[in-house]
């Protein structure tokens, strides 16, 4: 589109959302740029109706000429109540970047790191109190505070000891410092500690991430508490207050406790996408002066959670101890975060309710389908010749899937197959974000615009980045990778048939969380370690979508990276699957000790693949081989009802076939132009195309173990059809094969 100023500008939506005003609402945007669109940072600008807005950004890639590819862009919105509304942006240098009126920044002096905000400022320190002094307007409010414990089932108490600070960002729209260390008592040290503390420009609160990671020896840590102390002292009366609720807020006023266990959520009727909103949770302390609100954020979805609020400040209760211990098994990390809004005694309680919900139910920035298309950041999925039909299906997909509740859950759904089949042995199988859920809905919200798929993508990330990521093991091939679906997330093996890292880099780059780039890079380093085993020595030796599924994810950070070990790796694999289909006459692997088969779905996963690699590098003996293999598969594979079969042996004939073997076939159409390989796509098509009027809402929830499950199709379910799918769906309505 054109502004009135003649450049071109796209928009970034939002939707309507709190009825009240939102002024200088803090809003965090990645955004993709076609290469040679934007060469420099700094003629990227937002204007709101017209008035230039301070931004604050940050590249996070580049393409391969230097241009940018994504930028981190921080900025202050004021946003109309009870509409939505536009904001504008261009690439030139026509809109300018002014200042804030109040800065953020970040100084050292002292012996500690003051975050000023222009309204406050809190010096961060070392030692076990997070916050050493807390002002507002230059005035001191509180002391030493913010103590994070944990205590074991033994009775020993350990409190967080940061002992390392960086700054990360320093303004001037927003801060970000990180601190680390370990939880220190009077026995040794339990569990790794991080925090990032995050300010805004003129904003009277603070946002924490409080993670704690077992990197401990033994395999499980029983944990009876885990709770945030945030001292005060009155001047004059205190007033407390607690509120509540997933409709409207319940609010107790006076000293008091309230407690989100598993019996509360499984009878609340709650009928939010959980992803995005649940309800509220708060404590308020105020007295005659100087007032604080504390939010933990999604405390329903990670449950149990306690908050308690008197004279003498302020409890939170992230894990209460009046649950039963919890088992934190080695290997694992959680990260809660919470909300800090500092006040005084004129804020109403109506007030504190607004601005806990506003945190709790943020306003985001949305890019239309067409930015996401043009930028061609990842593979096309954006057909112009829509089948509503086939659309209004797979929101249904989306929208349908189960959903586990509970504080080491929350983020991940279970595999009823994978626990029928008694992978669990009585428990619930989880599937760790198997097939790459993130990416799936990262992309499914760039198609859609709607919000609810980009929260179900964050939530995922974040319980990947913490739970289905292996922090901690004597193993090297197990240390930095990601656990096979399993019970208990983490009790199974780790093999680069169960490793992705797409859906990390985009949680990246769409919400500039380092940590999600930091564990695609590990997870990469872990497939390497594996590829070097004599597992993968030779080509054969194991079923294709082994080495099919590292070459994504190996593509995947070679691209982000541009590190060669990367391509190296892929190239290795290349060769080996150039030397199996020249040995074997196709990509047949091992099964019973007397025999080798074609098993079309992993043939395809490799083939979808080696079309990645391909992308990447040119190489131009993939296009042949991926039309050989495939040509292979429709000669040996396909019944006489023109389906595929599941794997190649008499007793394992039952029909099979899904968009991995759609992508594959219409990828070989795309390298020959043979008809015969869209021809079976299409038919395929047609058998998989389901009705769209069913709604995607789910109906049944229970408690399960320590999880209260909305049930559904298992996550794995949309993740393994949605980007497979689209791309047959693309190059089908491009053909129009879609009448």
């Amino acid at each position: 589109m054109m502004n009135l100023r003649g450049e071109i500008v796209s928009t970034i939506h939002f939707d309507k959302l709190s009825m009240y005003d939102r002024i200088g609402e803090p809003i965090s945007l990645g955004i993709p740029f076609a290469q040679g669109r934007l060469t420099d940072s700094g003629q990227f600008g937002i204007c709101n109706d017209g008035t230039d807005i301070a931004v604050q950004t940050d590249v996070t890639a580049r393409w391969d000429d230097g241009s940018i590819k994504w930028l981190m862009a921080h900025f202050l919105a004021d946003l109309p109540g009870n509409r939505a509304h536009d904001l504008a942006f261009a690439t030139d240098g026509s809109i300018s970047t002014p200042d804030p009126d109040e800065r953020t920044t970040v100084t050292q002096g002292g012996g500690f790191y003051t975050i000023d905000t222009g309204v406050l400022s809190v010096d961060v320190g070392l030692g076990t109190d997070l916050f050493k002094a807390i002002r507002i307007n230059d005035v001191e409010w509180f002391g030493a505070n913010a103590s994070f414990g944990i205590t074991d089932a033994e009775g020993g108490s350990y409190f967080a000891n940061i002992d390392q600070i960086t700054v990360l960002e320093s303004g001037p729209v927003r801060s970000l410092v990180e601190c680390a260390g370990k939880h220190v008592g009077d026995a040794g040290t339990l569990f790794d500690v991080r925090v990032l503390i995050e300010a805004w420009a003129g904003k009277p609160f603070l946002r924490l991430d409080y993670q704690f990671i077992n990197r401990e020896k033994v395999a499980s840590v029983d944990v009876a508490e885990i709770a945030l102390k945030f001292a005060a002292s009155g001047a004059g009366d205190v007033r407390c207050a607690t509120g509540e609720g997933y409709y409207r807020t319940d609010l107790t006023e006076g000293a008091n406790a309230r407690l989100l266990d598993a019996e509360t959520i499984v009878f609340q009727s709650v009928e939010h996408v959980l992803d995005t909103f649940y309800g509220d949770f708060w404590a308020d302390w105020c007295d005659a002066e100087k007032g604080v609100c504390i939010t933990p954020f999604q405390a329903h979805q990670n449950f149990p959670k306690g908050i308690a609020v008197g004279e003498d400040g302020i409890d939170l209760d992230i894990y209460p101890a009046s649950q039963d211990p919890v088992k934190i098994l080695q290997g694992v990390a959680k990260t809660h975060r919470m909300q800090f809004y500092f006040h005084t005694s004129a804020m109403s309680l109506d007030d504190v309710i607004v601005q806990s919900l506003q945190f709790q139910y943020p306003d985001i920035g949305i890019l239309p389908e067409s930015w996401y298309r043009e930028a061609n950041v990842w593979e096309n999925l954006f057909p112009t010749n829509k089948n509503w039909d086939i659309e209004a299906s797979i929101i249904n997909m989306a929208d349908g899937r189960n959903q586990g509740l509970g504080m080491m859950h929350w983020g991940d759904g279970p595999d009823h197959g994978y626990t029928q089949q008694g992978r669990g042995k009585g428990e619930l199988v989880w599937t760790n974000n198997e097939y790459d859920f993130p990416h799936a809905m990262f992309l499914f919200y760039a198609k859609t615009g709607e919000r609810r798929f980009r929260d179900a993508a964050c939530v995922a990330a974040q319980h990947w980045i913490d739970v289905d990521f292996c922090h901690y093991s004597d193993d090297p091939l197990k240390v930095g990778g990601q656990p096979i679906h399993t019970a208990g997330h983490v009790t199974g093996g780790v093999t680069p048939s169960h490793e992705w890292t797409e859906g990390l880099l985009d949680y990246y780059h769409m919400t500039g969380k380092r940590e999600a780039r930091e564990k695609a890079v590990s997870i990469a380093d872990n497939m390497i370690r594996h590829l070097d085993s004599p597992k993968f020595a030779r080509a054969g030796g194991q079923q294709a979508r082994e080495t099919g599924w590292a070459m994504r994810g190996l593509i995947a950070v070679y691209i982000e990276t541009r590190e060669e070990k990367y391509l190296d790796a892929c190239r290795s694999i290349a060769e080996q699957f150039i030397a199996w289909k020249e040995k074997w006459g196709a990509f047949l692997a091992p099964y019973t000790a007397h025999t080798l088969v074609r098993v079309p779905f992993m043939i395809s996963i490799a083939i979808n693949a080696l079309h990645r690699y391909y992308t990447a590098t040119g190489d131009g003996r993939i296009p042949p081989l991926i039309v050989a293999e495939m040509g292979d598969l429709l000669d040996h594979c396909v019944m006489p009802d023109g389906r595929f079969f599941y794997k190649e042996l008499p007793s394992l004939q039952r029909r099979a076939g899904g968009p991995r073997e759609m992508e594959a076939l219409c990828h070989a159409y795309e390298h020959s132009g043979d008809k015969r390989f869209l021809e079976q796509a299409e038919r395929m098509m047609k058998s998989m195309r389901p009705g769209g009027s069913r709604s995607g809402k789910r109906i049944v929830k229970d408690l399960v173990g320590d999880t209260v499950l909305f049930d559904g199709s298992g996550p794995k379910a949309f993740a393994s059809f949605y980007v497979p799918f689209m791309s047959s769906y693309k190059i089908l309505s491009d053909e129009d094969c879609l009448t």
